[in-house]
């Protein structure tokens, strides 16, 4: 009878098994109750986009990195080199790269690029001037901003923002904290990880919180907002938003990834608006780096198409 017992039992559970294993077949497979559905967020309200698209740049098949603009220049780095055109796309100047640039930053007559373990500094002739202090093997520096005397470049692989003199000596760093018993600090899932100068004050985007922290020159937290939501007036994602820029009157310009879209919000957080929906870009594609001119046109670039391309706010 034990015999018998156990071989029902054997034959049960093989049963068991090969319908699982059959009702796993894509085929077979029912309807995911925790899949990931953003069909819904697809379409924006028109009501909320505060911008129109006036034209675009089209650019050559080059693996893009970053953008940023000074003056009447846009500084595009890609592949091995960096490049210059003016408002209209018309190249001004290219220079070489002694390895892959992550991003640039121009600030004055000096123009910084971001390398994966250190940032080098260019005259707008594209003679080196300074290389700054190396901060370790694990580094993947993702962006950098200039406030005041200090260089600060946002360290993705150790989570911490690197604070250096202008002339590259490496000062010291912090890893992000909200109180003093709060231990999470900066959590970057991925490589991105921006920082930005607004008013003279540094601010962090901590991706996987999705918050902007506001930190004072030796890394203490002076303030922080935070918005958690699949909507559009938030963020979602493990790592939200991927890039950050700074209107002329103190509004972030913000970009996300997986659901991409680029919105504004106010320096305290509050979200005014969108400057392109999720139907503007490829469907699960990459967020464009943005950057913006002295007139508060923002430039997006694309990484998935190729181009630069022109958001101007529409007239009331």
């Amino acid at each position: 009878m034990i015999y018998i017992f156990l071989a029902l039992v054997a034959i049960i559970v093989v049963a068991i098994v090969a319908s699982d294993i059959l009702g796993s077949r894509p085929d077979k497979r029912g309807e995911n109750p925790f899949a990931y559905e953003v069909d819904e967020y697809l379409e924006v309200d028109p009501s909320l986009v505060l911008y129109e698209e006036t034209k675009n740049m089209k650019l050559q098949s080059y693996e893009y990195r970053g953008i940023d603009i000074s003056g009447d220049s846009i500084f595009i780095v890609a592949d091995n080199f960096l490049q210059v055109i003016d408002l209209s796309g018309r190249e001004l100047a290219n220079f070489d790269l002694p390895e892959s640039p992550r991003n640039v930053k121009v600030m004055g007559d000096s123009v910084f690029v971001v390398y994966q373990k250190s940032v080098s500094c260019y005259d707008r002739a594209g003679e080196l001037i300074s290389t700054f202090t190396p901060v370790g093997d694990s580094t993947v520096l993702t962006s950098l901003a200039v406030v005041d005397a200090y260089v600060y470049a946002a360290d993705a692989g150790n989570r911490k923002v690197h604070r250096f003199s202008r002339d590259g000596e490496l000062l010291g760093n912090f890893g992000g904290k909200r109180e003093a018993d709060d231990l999470h600090g900066f959590i970057i899932p991925s490589p991105y990880f921006d920082i930005v100068n607004n008013y003279d004050d540094l601010w962090v985007v901590n991706t996987g919180m999705h918050t902007f922290e506001n930190y004072s020159a030796e890394g203490d937290l002076r303030g922080y907002w935070e918005n958690t939501s699949m909507s559009i007036e938030g963020f979602s994602g493990c790592c939200n938003p991927a890039h950050v820029a700074v209107l002329p009157n103190g509004n972030f310009v913000t970009s996300e990834k997986g659901l991409v879209r680029v919105k504004v919000y106010e320096l305290s957080g509050k979200f005014k608006g969108v400057v392109a929906g999720p139907q503007k870009f490829n469907k699960e594609g990459h967020a464009p780096d943005v950057a913006v001119a002295g007139d508060g046109d923002i430039y997006a670039l694309d990484f998935d198409r190729k181009m630069i391309r022109v958001f101007v706010e529409k007239e009331l």
